[in-house]
């Protein structure tokens, strides 16, 4: 079985198109999932992605066990308790799907990640692990190779929340980081300290491309000022067709398999949109039809209020 893309989303961001479109384009012979909401079926059908809901696949036993256990600790700065649940929830999710349609294999990404390559020429690469991790090293993102390591990560998430002591050092530490949360990052990291399971950063280059994590981070390339996002991001080159980041140490090109667009502008991801999908950069025609497709949104939105 060809090993699909699967994202999991609520609500209907305005990246999402981008995303699901650019992994279709990228890989014609994948079947591009995404398990979301009313809100974005019609996003997806757009994007010629297969489309669920996430809520029908929140059920089995581990499900109910977590609806008892989970607990929302976070410092007193932290607001964002339906999302700092969700994290956790869509994993649950994402193996109730996964047991159903039977599958082992399988790529997943944050959903504003954008996908610039054709996954299955890489996974040979990562073929002897259990899966490949981003977020430094504390998520589970990439390519995960079997079904049983969700299995045993949704488990350690339910016995985690059942631990009076170890929930007890999170709170601890949220004393003084009073903008973070226990999120499901921090019980992968715990579950792969004491699992055993077998990981490989994604962001390692091989035959000289990478799957960038994040763009907001420098990770030893060069980075330039973005006015529009207000901070430094890494600098992107965009030659023969593919999207590079320059290595500083000695200044070489290395290209992008994929990217995390946390917290950029639309403007940066419609450009590498752009260009992955018609081999040229955006002219003002074309901006001015990115515009202009906002305008619905936009006034669904006000809609909406």
């Amino acid at each position: 079985m060809i090993a699909p893309i699967i994202f999991i989303h609520y609500g209907n961001s305005p990246y999402l198109e981008y995303t699901l479109k650019l992994a279709k384009f990228k890989n014609p012979d994948k079947e591009v999932i995404l398990l979301g909401d009313i809100s974005n079926k019609k996003i997806a059908q757009g994007a010629s992605a297969t489309h669920f809901y996430f809520e029908d696949y929140f059920k089995g036993k581990e499900a109910e066990t977590f609806k008892k256990v989970y607990k929302f600790i976070a410092g007193n700065q932290k607001r964002k308790s339906y999302w700092t649940n969700f994290v956790f929830k869509r994993w649950f999710c994402i193996y109730n799907f996964l047991k159903e349609k039977k599958i082992q294999k399988f790529w997943t990404f944050d959903s504003d990640t954008l996908i610039l390559t054709d996954l299955s020429v890489l996974e040979n690469q990562f073929r002897d692990i259990d899966c490949t991790t981003q977020c430094n090293g504390i998520c589970m993102n990439g390519l995960v190779n079997n079904l049983i390591s969700v299995e045993d990560y949704i488990n350690k998430i339910n016995e985690l929340f059942t631990r009076e002591n170890y929930l007890e050092n999170q709170e601890k530490a949220f004393s003084t980081h009073p903008d973070w949360a226990f999120t499901e990052m921090r019980a992968f990291a715990t579950y792969k300290e004491e699992s055993g399971i077998k990981t490989a950063r994604s962001n390692m280059i091989v035959n000289n491309s990478v799957f960038d994590e994040n763009i907001c981070q420098e990770d030893s390339f060069e980075t330039e000022f973005y006015k529009n996002a207000n901070r430094n991001i890494k600098k992107l080159y965009f030659q023969n067709g593919d999207v590079f980041e320059k290595r500083k140490r000695d200044d070489k090109l290395i290209k992008l398999n994929a990217i995390n667009m946390s917290w950029v502008p639309l403007s940066i991801i419609e450009k590498v949109y752009y260009y992955k999908r018609y081999g040229s950069l955006p002219n003002i025609w074309v901006k001015l039809m990115f515009f202009s497709k906002k305008i619905p949104r936009f006034i669904e939105r006000l809609l909406r209020i």
